[in-house]
């Protein structure tokens, strides 16, 4: 794969505690720096890169302050894109209390994987594998809250919407106001990308 890190990759799951594979992340946890706010009603997508072959059934991450006032709604999901129109692959559950503080090590509503598909026979012909390779997925967070949201380890923001510096770079954070909801839509909305706001540090694994 165009430049992979072998030494970067050696010391990242050495640093995890040499996991399960696969064991995907949004950012390398010696990034984290920092934390950040999820304002109500606002559907965070932070970017994440997954493997071909990759089978997953947990989403994590770290709530450094759980919202405070009243919390009606707080959800995770995973997509498979981040921009406008991905589809929602799945879910947690809603919890309307709000996600304590500490690691979150929750379990998805199915299992999903980013593996080679088979096609309609055409004719008298075996059916068409459809392959698979590397992907960007959507790693989304949302709450619900009457005071101040979910605090969410991670790192400072940037200055520019999605940190995009050339064209066709995937933004890293897209967002989009959604109004409150006990469950991910099965698709995502309009998305924009998201501007003077950091990267959480979620983790995709399987167990």
């Amino acid at each position: 794969m165009p430049g992979f890190d072998q030494m970067g990759s050696s010391k990242n799951y050495l640093l995890d505690g040499s996991p399960t594979q696969p064991f995907r992340t949004t950012i390398a946890r010696e990034n984290v720096n920092g934390s950040v706010t999820l304002l109500t009603t606002v559907l965070y997508v932070f970017a994440i890169v997954v493997e071909a072959g990759d089978v997953f059934n947990h989403m994590a991450f770290i709530v450094k302050t759980q919202a405070t006032a009243t919390v009606s709604h707080a959800w995770s999901a995973i997509y498979n894109g981040v921009g406008t129109g991905a589809a929602l692959l799945a879910s947690t559950s809603d919890v309307t209390a709000g996600w304590a503080a500490g690691a979150q090590d929750l379990s998805l509503s199915a299992t999903i994987a980013n593996v080679p598909t088979v096609g309609t026979p055409q004719g008298g012909g075996t059916a068409a594998i459809v392959p698979s390779g590397p992907a960007v997925w959507g790693f989304a967070l949302y709450n619900v809250t009457s005071g101040t949201g979910t605090i969410v380890d991670g790192n400072a923001g940037g200055s520019l919407g999605g940190e995009i510096a050339v064209t066709g770079q995937v933004p890293l954070v897209s967002t989009a106001t959604v109004s409150a909801t006990a469950t991910a839509p099965a698709v995502l909305p309009t998305m924009a990308h998201s501007t003077v706001f950091g990267n959480v540090y979620g983790a995709l694994t399987a167990k």
